[in-house]
């Protein structure tokens, strides 16, 4: 079945909420405990700090859950708001919507997909203020 990123984020009907079990864990947006579905191994691969080769961009991946939530913050040496930050995983793949939201960044987005291989996420990164969009790879950042 074929499914956009538009509407995974809308909703989840593309994703099976059968194949993650549910755990217990804070929810840090209503500071209690909360019954979640946990997140799928293809979404925790990429939890962690990536660099963007072409600059000094950081991407960071905190966590996810089911139905498309993802915790993430964007540094550019500062942070830069991220105004929207979801995942969606269909025909075999998984696929990260970040959507910017700050000054120099008005609703710039990135799309990625996770290369298992290379560990690395591949995609696009678009300014629409200057309508423009460019392949864009980020690297993880490993500690000493």
């Amino acid at each position: 079945m074929a499914c956009g990123l538009i509407s995974i984020v809308a909703t989840s009907s593309c994703r099976k909420q059968a194949d993650t079990p549910a755990s217990t864990a804070t929810d840090p947006k209503a500071g209690s405990t909360a019954t979640v579905a946990a997140a799928p191994e293809s979404l925790r691969k990429v939890y962690g700090r990536w660099v963007r080769d072409d600059g000094g961009y950081v991407l960071e991946i905190r966590s996810g859950a089911a139905g498309g939530v993802l915790d993430a913050s964007y540094f550019n040496p500062k942070s830069i708001r991220v105004s929207r930050a979801a995942w969606h995983e269909g025909v075999g793949r998984m696929q990260i919507l970040i959507e910017l939201n700050d000054v120099g960044y008005p609703g710039s987005t990135y799309v990625l997909r996770h290369d298992p291989a290379t560990d690395r996420l591949l995609g696009q990164y678009t300014q629409p203020a200057l309508r423009q969009t460019f392949e864009i790879e980020f690297s993880r950042v490993t500690k000493p």
